[in-house]
């Protein structure tokens, strides 16, 4: 099994976000990420790449349920709080007021996502990301 669960093998927290349970799940999580390309695009590599490989790891050991968890939303969440962690108050809030509805959304209404691997990826990014930007722009000057 490649998903992550209580009990799956220790490698199942890297190979998870490349398994999906269906064609829909792929369609969104690849739309998603097209639309974060430009995050990606235009960021800082040297800390994103391996930021969208320990945070879901760390997410999907700390969030791993009977029910196996796979998808790349983890890695998504990640990204978004790289970039939320980069933007202006007046656009943040808006940014995270459509993020918390949309976990809010997904954890009432769709039964058999692991809502928690998202708030993790996400948070953790973005404590990180600020963290880092902080250190960045010291050196930087």
């Amino acid at each position: 099994m490649l998903a992550v669960t209580n009990h799956s093998s220790w490698w199942t927290l890297f190979t998870y976000n490349l398994v999906h349970t269906y064609f829909l799940h792929l369609a969104v999580n690849c739309f998603v990420f097209w639309t974060y390309y430009r995050v990606l695009h235009k960021s800082d590599l040297k800390f994103l790449l391996p930021a969208c490989v320990i945070i879901p790891a760390i997410s999907g050991y700390l969030s791993a349920k009977d029910v196996p968890t796979c998808g790349f939303s983890a890695v998504i969440s990640v990204i978004m709080g790289y970039y939320l962690s980069g933007i202006n108050k007046k656009l943040f809030l808006k940014s995270i007021l459509l993020i918390i509805f949309s976990y809010v959304f997904t954890g009432l209404f769709a039964h058999g996502v692991n809502t928690l691997i998202h708030v993790y990826s996400f948070s953790s990014s973005y404590l990180a990301s600020l963290v880092y930007r902080r250190i960045l722009c010291r050196h930087r000057k």
